[in-house]
């Protein structure tokens, strides 16, 4: 094998005088190499190797910067194994691929994921402290209740990984991650160009991987200690019972399909209970569409709009926006108030064998004399609350003005301020409802008050602000005001009475 001849030049005079080379003072040796070192690039250029190959029987020795010699001409500057490279200067392995440089690979990204807003673990007990730390253990907070418009979930994007870089320096880019779908399901819509999923009505989200869906209905067998107080967005359905000293509260319709005792039911919309109520002046129905029972005891009913029963209201507290209608040809109505903005139907009034005060009242409601009075004691609370807060104002304020408030006075002095702001908003919101309720009470509404049987005595017939007492039975009357004195007129059938007496 023929060597190779090298010549190694020593020039004698100093790099920074190029003119002062004199070819006849060159020094010339010839310098024969008993090997050539070849180089590989191996994994997409994350690896480089070096191969000694022997130009004669015997290497007797490598010079390390014919090895860098060799990877710089190939462009080979990253990741340059040193200590691999004097190594094979030293121990001259021939014909053998030695990993001289490693390039660094190029991350994997992170996979993109989704974001949920709820819980998926379903209908799980979530206890509450109030602002005392009291917990009510019939509050268990199993329904995730959500509004029209609320984010269920969300797309988070895929991560690039970091870069990797070749041995000849160039970069790789990292690998971007998978991305993720949103889940589909009823009463969803996507927005925010596809990265979110929302509530497209009000009621509670619900999982059934791998779908998410809104219920408008919350529907129960019963309503007890495996359910706890139900606090719905939407509509709620009661198959069975409802345990005494529970709670509804449904931004919708409530429906019942048996009797209920000393309950609370409140009702964004309409209530109706296939049975009927047995209060035992502990039950109370609060709509702000109609309420429907079999037969009312011992309760309090408050409706926007019109309260309809079966069979008869006794010892009980109604008030209806709309009429008061008691449909049964033998139904009546014994004890208690019973009043309504609009008018009033019942066979009979009172009881001829046990005379009770029993009023009844058209062209007003008598709650609204209570709701007045709550409204006022509120505002008088928060008066007092506003003059305190207004207090501890003075001197931050004072100090805010000479430049002197510490970062954390100044953030109590804006909380101060917010909290003052929120108070004379409440107190205007408050004085508001005051002036509607006043000017309710005042204005004078006509009404009839309908009697298809026997008004008895004890009875207590109310329009707008006239009363006037039954002191012996009156059949066949309806009751109205006329020249501001309540007159009686015999009774007739009318066709909005008569309509809803055959509605179902």
């Amino acid at each position: 094998m023929q060597r190779i001849t090298l010549y190694l030049i020593k020039i004698s005079c100093a790099v920074t005088e190029p003119d002062c080379v004199d070819e006849d003072k060159l020094d010339i040796q010839r310098v024969e190499k008993e090997y050539k070192v070849e180089v590989g690039i191996a994994e997409g250029g994350l690896i480089a190797r070096l191969r000694i190959v022997p130009l004669d029987t015997e290497v007797a020795a490598v010079a390390e910067a014919d090895l860098y010699e060799a990877l710089a001409g190939e462009g080979v500057t990253f990741g340059i194994l040193n200590d691999a490279v004097q190594k094979m200067a030293e121990e001259k392995p021939v014909d053998t691929w030695v990993t001289v440089a490693q390039g660094e690979k190029a991350g994997n990204g992170c996979d993109g994921y989704v974001h949920f807003h709820f819980s998926r673990e379903g209908r799980k007990v979530r206890l509450k402290e109030d602002a005392s730390g009291r917990v009510n253990f019939k509050d268990m907070n199993l329904i995730q209740n959500v509004k029209k418009g609320d984010v269920l979930c969300e797309l988070i994007p895929p991560e690039k990984g970091r870069s990797g870089r070749t041995v000849r320096g160039e970069e790789i880019p990292g690998r971007l991650g998978i991305p993720a779908k949103l889940p589909s399901g009823k009463n969803v819509e996507v927005a925010d160009n596809g990265a979110k999923l929302v509530a497209a009505i009000d009621g509670m989200v619900v999982w059934e991987d791998p779908r998410v869906s809104v219920e408008p209905v919350y529907v129960v067998d019963m309503v007890d200690s495996n359910t706890g107080n139900i606090r719905f967005n939407g509509s709620v359905v009661v198959n069975g019972e409802i345990g005494d000293g529970f709670e509804i509260h449904a931004a919708e319709d409530v429906t019942v399909g048996t009797s209920v005792g000393r309950v609370i039911i409140e009702s964004g919309g309409n209530i109706k209970i296939t049975g009927g109520i047995l209060g035992q002046e502990k039950a109370s129905l609060s709509a702000q569409g109609s309420v429907r029972v079999k037969f009312a005891q011992d309760a309090h009913i408050n409706a926007k709009k019109d309260v309809i029963v079966e069979d008869y209201i006794r010892s009980s507290t109604v008030a209806a926006g709309g009429p008061v209608i008691v449909r049964s040809p033998t139904g009546w109505i014994s004890g208690g108030i019973v009043s309504s903005e609009a008018w009033i139907y019942c066979n009979t009034i009172g009881s001829p064998d046990n005379p009770v005060d029993t009023k009844l009242s058209v062209g007003s409601n008598p709650l609204l004399y209570s709701e007045r009075e709550q409204t006022e004691q509120e505002i008088i609370e928060k008066i007092g609350d506003f003059l305190k807060l207004q207090a501890s104002t003075i001197k931050l304020r004072t100090l805010k003005a000479q430049g002197q408030l510490s970062p954390a006075q100044e953030q109590l002095y804006e909380k101060i301020l917010s909290a003052v702001e929120t108070i004379r908003s409440q107190l205007y919101s408050r004085d508001e409802r005051i002036r509607e309720i006043t000017d309710r009470i005042n204005t004078a509404h006509a009404g009839n008050i309908y009697v298809e049987g026997t008004a008895n005595e004890a009875t207590r017939i109310s329009i707008g602000n006239v009363a006037r007492d039954i002191h012996s039975p009156r059949v066949k009357v309806q009751f109205s005001l006329k020249e501001g004195e309540i007159a009686e007129t015999e009774f007739v059938m009318l066709p909005e009475i008569k309509k809803q007496l055959e509605s179902d």
